[in-house]
């Protein structure tokens, strides 16, 4: 039996290294980020780092600690422990908090994705469900058919060949798996170049995408050919 394979939660990469990018910038010493339960007054911790802001900092927002509301249900809180930098840096860290705030609204809307999809298979399940009975019904009703077993059989297999949006959602599947594949390579290729030659993100980009061209290569197969030849420093990089 297939394992299935354990999905994080949207966005969730985004999220902390937009926070962590926004600690870095400003100078902030921890964030925490919040989201309601279902009562609409508790929080449940969703991500964190640096030093601690529990609940009752977030609500009372004592000074040194910068609140954001996220979307609809979230909240996101910088602490510093020099009260002076918190005011040099706020409008720096309200630009990045937008940031945040975009990516968290459209982490609450890929739920969707799924109803849809969801829903697209069930009208396509319901249409060949009535493709199938309405034309067994009319032969049923009307005997003057040739040969109705031979017709029925026909119609059945045509009609339960894969479905047009099914290949529709399998082909689109296989791009997007395709396509999270080499950024996951690519970025691991990236971090060898950065490590071993001491360039920035992205100048290790750059490289990868100029040999991509020169020899007439797939990306992802410039980035498994980087990595096969740093084999213990991709390791290190990894763990």
């Amino acid at each position: 039996m297939q394992e299935r394979k354990t999905r994080p939660k949207p966005f969730q990469n985004s999220l902390s290294a937009l926070a962590q990018f926004a600690m870095r910038e400003t100078g902030a010493d921890g964030y925490a980020l919040f989201r309601k339960n279902q009562d609409g007054q508790s929080l449940v911790r969703q991500d964190a780092f640096g030093i601690g802001i529990d609940e009752s900092a977030v609500t009372s927002a004592p000074a040194g600690v910068v609140t954001y509301r996220m979307g609809t249900d979230g909240i996101l809180a910088f602490s510093f422990q020099d009260e002076s930098r918190a005011r040099r840096v706020r409008e720096q860290l309200d630009r990045i908090a937008a940031s945040i705030d975009a990516v968290w609204s459209a982490a609450q809307t890929t739920g969707r994705y799924s109803e849809l999809a969801s829903e697209v298979a069930d009208l396509e399940v319901r249409l060949m469900d009535s493709k199938i009975a309405d034309r067994v019904r009319g032969i049923l009703g009307n005997r003057s058919d040739s040969n109705p077993v031979e017709a029925i059989t026909r119609h059945v297999e045509g009609v339960l060949r894969p479905a047009s949006a099914g290949r529709v959602l399998e082909q689109l599947s296989r791009t997007l798996e395709e396509e999270v594949e080499e950024r996951r390579l690519t970025n691991r290729a990236k971090a060898i170049l950065q490590s071993v030659h001491g360039m920035s993100e992205e100048e290790a980009h750059a490289h990868l995408r100029q040999t991509s061209r020169k020899t007439r290569r797939k990306l992802k197969d410039v980035a498994v050919d980087l990595i096969g030849r740093h084999p213990l420093r991709e390791n290190v990089i990894t763990k």
